[in-house]
C-alpha cells in the first residue's frame, strides 16, 4: 500500500509541475506572439479553461503528498517541506495569481497584467519543482 501511495503521488505531481512547466516555457510564450484580439481571446480562454482544470489537480496532488507524509517513515522530514512548499504555493496562487487570471479569463487581458501573472507563474512553477525534487528524493531513500 506505501508503494502505491509513493507512486500515486509521484505521478500526480510530476505531472502537475510538468504541465506548469509547459504552460511557462511553451503555451504562453507562443500566446505571445499573437497579435491584438487573437492574444487577448487566447489568453482569456486559457485562463477560463486552466482555472476551472487546475484546483482539483493541486488539490489532489496536496492530497496525496499529505498522504506520503503519513506512511514515508524516516524520509517524513522531506516530504513534510514538499508539502509545506505545495502550501506556499497554493497561498500564493489562491491571493495573488486567482484574482489576476480572473481578470484575464473575464477579458481584461493587458500585457502588463500578462507579464504580472507571468513572473508569478515562473515563481510557481520553480516551487512545484522544488516541491517535486523532494519528494523524488524521498522515494529513493524511502
Amino acid at each position: 500500500m506505501t508503494e502505491i501511495v509513493w507512486i500515486l503521488a509521484i505521478s500526480m505531481a510530476g505531472t502537475l509541475v510538468g504541465a506548469e512547466f509547459a504552460v511557462a516555457a511553451f503555451l504562453h510564450p507562443i500566446l505571445g506572439r499573437l497579435d491584438g484580439d487573437a492574444f487577448r481571446a487566447a489568453r482569456g480562454d486559457a485562463a477560463r479553461l486552466l482555472g476551472r482544470v487546475m484546483p482539483f489537480w493541486y488539490l489532489a496532488s496536496a492530497a496525496l503528498l499529505g498522504a506520503v507524509v503519513v506512511v514515508a517513515g524516516s524520509q517524513r522530514w522531506l516530504i513534510g517541506t514538499g508539502l509545506g512548499l505545495m502550501a506556499v504555493v497554493v497561498l500564493m496562487t489562491v491571493t495573488l495569481m486567482v484574482p489576476i487570471n480572473n481578470r484575464i479569463g473575464a477579458g481584461e487581458v493587458s500585457r502588463p497584467l500578462v507579464v504580472r501573472w507571468d513572473r508569478l507563474h515562473g515563481l510557481r512553477v520553480a516551487m512545484l519543482a522544488a516541491m517535486f525534487v523532494l519528494l523524488a528524493i524521498g522515494a529513493l531513500n524511502a
